[in-house]
């Protein structure tokens, strides 16, 4: 088994494609479009046996006064997930295979990571896939993420039953109002709205800029989609959709005058959209903040999870105390 960097975007996103834990995150024009605006040095690498691509492992790096450090995803990116990717057979394995194939990849991206000497590493891994031993081996240190999942592989009435009864109540009471929820390619609003919203919260929106969002969002027109709620003709709300294997709610769902329950129409409204377009899984982000919890379970999902593997060395003691007071604060 080996590891070398990849330079072939064909390659590259025929891997993500087959992957079943592949994300737009992953493709080669999001991480190319990432790398321009972070700052980061994007090196994808990929993990060989002989001939054959066996996995991905995008990690951006930068070195900033005496400081070096590795990310998947960067700061101010947006990406909740980035990470190592495992090829189509990889769930197919048995389990001494699986456990034998996650060893190598691990260590062999260990050492590329160790020649490049960081103070400070960060991994974000996707979600539901679970065996991350063999980075606590390699002297990672893990926490878990949970995020929230509705299975779609079910009769609507069976989805809607599946509700909190005061849910079903707000949804109704919504029925006879003039509500529309439409696909828009203009992020301004979104952005400007984002804006309002994280700043109720003493946060900076996660994203680097309204140019790297306009440019993620032309770049994947089907697979990034912006809705906006509109009460009449007035726009109350909107929210940035991830459409790609898995149907994701990534950015959004910003506050609503109290009297209109525009969140819950709008994740209702895309439920129906994403079943009708043949999605197995729909999943509502935001399932490690408790004041939230309370409105996401509404919609009795279940939970999965998913990992930040770090390691420090030396100066990351520092690295890691400067990107959780000032970075991280600005990406949640």
């Amino acid at each position: 088994m080996t590891i070398e960097l990849i330079e072939s975007k064909e390659m590259w996103d025929k891997f993500v494609d087959e992957s079943p834990y592949g994300l737009v995150y992953h493709k080669w024009d999001f991480l190319k479009l990432t790398e321009k605006y972070t700052g980061y040095s994007l090196l994808p690498y990929g993990v060989f046996r002989g001939d054959v691509l066996i996995g991905l492992f995008p990690l951006f790096y930068r070195n900033i006064g005496m400081f070096k450090s590795i990310f998947s995803s960067p700061p101010k990116s947006g990406i909740p997930y980035l990470g190592f990717l495992v090829g189509s057979e990889y769930d197919s394995l048995k389990q001494d295979k699986k456990e034998t194939y996650l060893n190598q990849v691990v260590d062999e991206v260990s050492c590329v990571i160790k020649s490049l000497a960081p103070h400070y590493i960060s991994i974000l891994t996707v979600p539901d896939f679970l065996d991350i031993r063999p980075f606590i081996w390699n002297g990672y240190t893990v926490t878990p993420h949970f995020t929230y999942v509705i299975d779609l592989n079910r009769e609507l009435e069976d989805i809607w039953k599946g509700f909190k009864k005061n849910l079903r109540k707000q949804l109704l009471t919504c029925e006879p109002l003039d509500l529309r929820l439409i696909q828009s390619g203009n992020p301004s609003l979104l952005f400007e709205l984002l804006y309002g919203r994280y700043d109720e919260q003493g946060l900076n929106v996660p994203l680097h800029s309204i140019d790297y969002f306009t440019e993620l969002i032309d770049t994947f027109p089907d697979s990034l989609r912006i809705y906006y709620l509109y009460n009449a003709d007035q726009p109350i709300g909107g929210i940035l959709t991830h459409e790609y294997k898995r149907f994701i709610l990534w950015m959004g769902n910003t506050r609503i005058t109290d009297d209109i329950f525009g969140n819950e129409y709008i994740i209702w409204s895309l439920i129906k959209k994403a079943k009708n377009d043949g999605y197995d899984i729909f999943e509502i982000q935001g399932a490690g903040t408790k004041n939230l919890c309370q409105f996401k379970s509404k919609f009795n999902p279940h939970l999965e999870s998913c990992y930040t593997i770090e390691k420090k060395h030396g100066l990351g003691m520092v690295a890691e105390w400067a990107y959780r007071n000032f970075i991280k604060k600005q990406i949640i």
